[in-house]
């Protein structure tokens, strides 16, 4: 029994929500909140550096999971093609799967900075 091709429709639905989560994470990791210094030096909130690492790890663990489940289908979909397009689009797959979980990386580390930035104000 011969597997139904999959529709182009299909593939570019795939890919275009994947580029809306990339690009919404893209945001989010980078938008970290801002905020100012205490004018007595006194911080009421506990381990508040802590809570925006934990927010970048946390949106950064949901968005990797994410495209692993999206790698994970793309690759069911390659697996199901005909022998002469299945290592091509297996290919692509691989290469698309890895610039996701860079850049992926990248917004982590930026988040991850913007937190040591945090209330750092200038006086004067």
């Amino acid at each position: 029994m011969q597997h139904a091709r999959p529709s182009r429709l299909r593939r570019a639905v795939a890919f275009a929500a994947l580029a809306g989560m990339l690009g919404a994470g893209s945001l989010t990791l980078t938008q970290c909140t801002m905020v100012g210094d205490n004018i007595s030096g006194v911080d009421l909130e506990r381990g508040r550096p802590t809570t925006c690492q934990k927010r970048c790890n946390d949106l950064f663990n949901f968005l990797y999971e994410s495209e692993q489940k999206r790698h994970d289908a793309a690759n069911d979909i390659c697996q199901a093609l005909p022998q002469p397009d299945k290592a091509p689009c297996l290919d692509a797959e691989t290469a698309t799967h890895q610039a996701n979980k860079d850049a992926l990386t990248q917004g982590k580390i930026d988040c991850q900075n913007n937190c040591h930035r945090q209330g750092s104000g200038t006086a004067g």
